[in-house]
């Protein structure tokens, strides 16, 4: 985790970078089937993924996980991303039992940011010792006045300053512990109670209500030096009335790049969620998402990764994006895999 906002990647030389097939395969973070390397898992790293994603379904222990992630790690040309969601607490926590448990991030929030920090280094090692390189936490949310929204325990805190003291002490304890965290879910899903696995929430807070609030925690993270933020399927109609953040220009280039001064890593949530899914097809999202600037593209399954990159191919062939914002976005994801 660096400790300044970083900058826009450069590249030295066009000759230098991958050809294009394997630039926009290194912006997929995929889910695969299996608890040992079989043919989905190495046909992932052999297409060149850049990374892959534990799901509960992967996992059985910890030397399991290791020499899992060991053998994956070992096929690929391009250092490989593992990433998991290990938050706080046990809603979203994939290797529980295996890492060593936390409180939930609500009672996170109400200890001394010493203590909190201990708690992400803990986690940040286990998950290190297994071969993971980042966790999709944590969540920099602040929710509404009552706990049973779809966040709910998942945030630090119903106040902006209490979660971004507590998200940003768990984030440097990850990445003293050995793993990269990644902020979520920009600008703000904590007030919905919408669950945007199944449907589109909708964010009609204010511009001035949302920097006061929702954005708070997030521009904390940053300022600390948060070098992954993951976008949230929403839409803020403050921002931009009609789509969906991930899908947004307005939301991805306008506030958080500009606004917020953010120049890391944009990853997607995963685009097969109800949300996004619901409404346009896997492959036209994941266009539509890095023609926005998002950087990284979850997949939770598999299935969708060839028909993905033919659609991001024919984007470039067409025109509709440039091979510039593909080697932006690429540049992002090596930086952020410390290629």
């Amino acid at each position: 985790m660096s400790t300044a906002p970083v900058r826009a990647p450069e590249a030295s030389s066009c000759a230098a970078l991958p050809p294009l097939r394997t630039q926009l395969a290194q912006l997929l973070l995929v889910g695969f089937p299996g608890t040992r390397p079989g043919a989905v898992s190495r046909g992932l790293v052999e297409r060149g993924v850049g990374g892959l994603l534990l799901f509960r379904g992967n996992v059985v222990s910890a030397g399991q996980v290791r020499a899992l992630v060991a053998d994956l790690k070992g096929r690929a040309e391009i250092p490989l991303e593992v990433a998991v969601d290990q938050e706080p607490g046990t809603r979203v926590a994939r290797l529980a039992g295996i890492v060593r448990a936390a409180p939930s991030a609500r009672e996170l929030g109400r200890m001394p940011a010493e203590r909190v920090e201990r708690y992400g280094k803990a986690t940040g090692r286990d998950l290190a010792a297994l071969g993971v390189t980042a966790d999709l936490a944590p969540v920099l949310d602040v929710t509404g006045a009552r706990w049973d929204g779809v966040i709910g325990d998942r945030s630090f805190g119903s106040d902006p300053a209490t979660a971004g003291r507590a998200a940003v002490a768990f984030m440097r304890g990850l990445a003293a512990g050995g793993v990269a965290p990644v902020g979520k879910h920009f600008p703000g899903h904590g007030a919905t109670t919408v669950d945007s696995h199944h449907r589109l929430p909708v964010v009609a807070a204010s511009m001035a209500r949302l920097h006061a609030r929702d954005l708070a925690p997030f521009r904390a993270a940053i300022r600390s030096g948060l070098d992954a933020v993951m976008v949230g399927h929403l839409v803020v109609r403050a921002v931009d009335p009609r789509t969906p953040a991930t899908l947004s220009p307005a939301v991805v280039g306008g506030l958080l790049r500009e606004r917020l001064g953010f120049g890391g890593l944009v990853v997607s949530d995963a685009l097969e969620m109800g949300a996004i899914a619901g409404t346009v097809t896997i492959p036209v999202a994941a266009e539509r998402a890095v023609a926005a600037g998002v950087d990284q593209l979850v997949l939770s399954g598999h299935g969708a990764v060839p028909a993905v990159l033919r659609q991001l191919e024919r984007a470039v062939a067409d025109g509709r994006l440039s091979r510039a914002r593909v080697r932006e976005a690429f540049l992002r994801v090596q930086r952020f895999k410390r290629v």
